[in-house]
């Protein structure tokens, strides 16, 4: 960790941290007791210890320590003292794999669809044990930072490299278990399954456990109080999200218009490029795009074992950091890019919803672009689907939700001028009466 900890910060996390590696461990061996395979990272290490007279929890440190050799070697003289505390993670990890693998030693599936529920049984507990390892924030695991290491060395991402370490021990273990057991061994739906739903299960429990571990933390968000004669001189912020072809791009244009107030949408692109140092092109394909390709889906999810943020992570952050900056200064109709979100309860701040129904939606882009209009349905339903995996991938949230918005409109009902001027009016009068 960057801050100072005292004594007492210090138990905790390692403890959670401890907890975690315990939880893990235990998803492991009972992925390993299904017989349907053990995720991508134990895969190796399952399968060595099917050959030689050493236990899976001694070849996982054994790997585990190769990690810490490669950044000893790729990091040279940068390579810090601290990073040797790896090894001792590693260690403690290895004996609770061989502790759990004992604990579970005399559990047997009975057919097939209850190992199928091991796995997942399995992946679930590999996702509270990766929530908590990752929260407790304490230190880098020695597969993480040799990850960690290469990408910077590279100039790749780090979720890029995860996988290619993956694939590379998947494809380790796939070529042994051939030679020696003439059939796959440790690699099979159950490593699927790992890869896919071990990210999704962190994300679950993280919304389930992020409060009672924060407090076992002792992590205390403050509420700043704003006086009130702040907030009466704070600008007024209208957010509009919107799905596409629905028109909100123009009612926000409207609304800015009638009120007087800048208008932001595009232009926010430009801002973030400039402060990240990328082209508005990368920006543009990087936020709100979603792809729903298991490739994809395992890049994503390879940041969930990691405290490196995901360059769509660090495009919000940078685009949020606008936002906040942009609403601190004026009053201003800020489109898309979550908005409402970012200033969630800042006051004097109003969130608008535009959707209409997807046929209507894909015949108005049609015409706005020039498409057929069978291509634009398949292109809106799709744009639909990228915004909705952005806002779960980013703020756990579900995109479109009518409890976080003020007013939602339908355009396809009442038309986009109708409801353009129906959001003023409840703009108007809800800004003005708004002090908190």
């Amino acid at each position: 960790m960057k801050n100072k900890m005292n004594m007492s910060d210090l138990i905790r996390r390692s403890l959670l941290l401890v907890t975690g590696l315990f939880i893990l461990s235990c998803g492991i061996a009972l992925s390993a007791r299904s017989g349907l395979g053990v995720s991508p990272s134990a895969s190796l290490a399952y399968v060595l210890s099917q050959i030689f007279p050493l236990s899976m929890g001694n070849f996982n440190t054994l790997i585990n320590v190769v990690f810490v050799i490669i950044q000893i070697v790729l990091l040279g003289k940068a390579f810090k003292p601290t990073r040797f505390l790896q090894l001792l993670a590693v260690v403690i990890f290895g004996f609770f794999i061989d502790f759990a693998n004992t604990l579970f030693a005399s559990v047997t599936p009975a057919n097939y669809a209850m190992a199928v529920i091991m796995a997942v049984v399995a992946c679930a507990l590999d996702g509270i044990g990766v929530f908590f390892e990752v929260k407790a924030n304490l230190l880098t695991m020695a597969s993480e930072g040799a990850i960690s290491v290469i990408s910077q060395k590279i100039n790749q991402e780090f979720g890029k490299v995860k996988i290619m370490v993956d694939f590379i021990m998947i494809a380790m273990t796939t070529v042994i278990s051939l030679v020696v057991f003439h059939k796959l061994e440790a690699v099979r739906e159950g490593t699927i399954l790992a890869a896919v739903l071990v990210g999704f299960f962190v994300g679950v429990f993280s919304r389930i456990l992020n409060k009672p571990v924060d407090a076992f933390l002792g992590i205390r968000t403050r509420k700043t109080t704003v006086p009130a004669e702040e907030i009466l001189s704070m600008p007024h912020v209208i957010t509009i999200e919107r799905e596409l072809g629905s028109g909100g791009h123009r009612i926000g244009e409207i609304l800015a218009e009638k009120l007087g107030y800048a208008f932001y949408d595009y232009a926010l692109l430009t801002e973030t490029a400039a402060k990240m140092g990328l082209t508005v092109d990368e920006v543009s394909k990087v936020e709100e795009r979603n792809s729903n390709s298991l490739l994809y889906s395992l890049y994503q999810q390879s940041y969930v074992y990691s405290q490196n943020p995901s360059r769509q992570q660090k495009v919000f952050d940078a685009q949020s950091q606008i936002i906040r900056e942009i609403a601190a200064k004026e009053n201003c109709v800020i489109v898309g890019r979550l908005g409402a979100y970012v200033l969630k309860d800042r006051p004097h701040t109003f969130d608008l919803f535009v959707s209409a129904k997807l046929e209507e939606r894909a015949k108005r882009f049609a015409q706005q672009n020039g498409m057929d209009e069978k291509e634009a349905l398949e292109y809106v339903r799709r744009e639909d689907e990228f915004r909705k995996n952005y806002s779960l991938q980013i703020t756990g949230e579900t995109w479109g939700m009518a409890q976080h918005y003020d007013l939602c409109v339908r355009t396809d009902e009442i038309g986009i001028e109708e409801s353009a001027e129906m959001a003023l009016k409840m703009i108007r009068n809800v800004l003005d009466k708004r002090t908190v």
